[in-house]
């Protein structure tokens, strides 16, 4: 018999990178620039300094998408126990 468990879980993943300062200064002007454009693009408090252009805010997603990274996964519903379970049977032969 096959039997089939499914868990929906909730995670937030949190992706660390580490920046040579100088290409951030050569692609954005400065890293005051870069934290700038970065204070924008948070939800984590109020915004700092002159508002991105379209071609700053372009730049900057393609630059953190184009940036190596560690990965580290929050399976917070795993730990908590608020995640739904359920059970089906699979298909048999």
């Amino acid at each position: 018999m096959n039997f089939i468990k499914k868990e929906y879980h909730q995670v937030i993943s949190y992706f660390n990178y580490e920046f040579d300062e100088n290409e951030i200064a050569e692609k954005f002007g400065s890293v005051g620039r870069f934290l700038e454009i970065a204070s924008h693009e948070s939800d984590d408090g109020e915004a700092e300094g002159e508002e991105p252009t379209d071609e700053e805010r372009d730049t900057f997603i393609d630059f953190i998408n184009e940036s190596d990274y560690d990965r580290e996964d929050d399976w917070w519903t795993d730990r908590k126990g608020g995640y739904e379970v359920t059970f089906q049977l699979g298909e048999n032969e």
